[in-house]
């Protein structure tokens, strides 16, 4: 079968408990180095025999019994995993680390643009870090934030209602006879009450 592409394309993968149970039952009685998955013959795969073979028929069936109207590649199955994972949210170097990626640039310039789904958790972050009241997104709840900061004390911020801020853009300053070129400004009227 020949050497892996790069290095990094021999790797350790991570599967499900249930499939790592049929590989064992599918292992039983192989020697260590023994194909799991053979052809007609026992020997490895052909991509052609096997595209006939198996693809093929697993193709028309889907479409006709599911209505499956696309004619996916076999590679699709990869793209379809990756897609899964970002979906997920799953991080980027952890997808580039399972699918073999050289680069992480060849996994953000292959997926990079499933990423406009993640925009929501990408506000959800910004708001709970720059707003000490915002909850925390849900795409970090399972990743153990939430009890490294039980017990820790918050950090004092200025509430709203106590200095109230407005700005001027540079149409408001032109409207008031302001000269152009000057740097906006920004006006706030003072609390009487202390901040705590």
């Amino acid at each position: 079968m020949g050497a892996p592409k790069t290095k990094k394309s021999r790797r350790t993968v991570v599967v499900t408990e249930t499939f790592w149970q049929k590989l064992k039952c599918r292992s039983q009685g192989k020697a260590p180095d023994d194909l799991l998955f053979t052809g007609p013959e026992g020997n490895r795969w052909d991509a052609g025999t096997f595209r006939r073979l198996r693809w093929v028929p697993a193709i028309e069936l889907a479409a006709e019994k599911l209505g499956l109207i696309e004619q996916p590649r076999i590679h699709d199955i990869r793209h379809s995993h990756a897609s899964w994972l970002i979906a997920m949210k799953v991080p980027l170097p952890a997808i580039q680390a399972r699918l073999g990626h050289e680069s992480i640039t060849t996994t953000v310039d292959r997926y990079g643009h499933l990423l406009d789904a993640l925009d929501d958790e990408v506000i959800a972050a910004v708001e709970w870090a720059m707003n000490p009241n915002a909850p925390l997104p849900g795409f970090l709840l399972h990743s153990g934030l939430a009890d490294a900061a039980n017990g820790l004390s918050t950090v004092p911020h200025q509430h709203a209602a106590l200095d109230e801020v407005s700005w001027k853009d540079v149409s408001e300053m032109a409207e008031q006879g302001t000269a152009g070129g000057t740097s906006l400004r920004r006006h706030t009227r003072r609390s009487r009450s202390p901040v705590r």
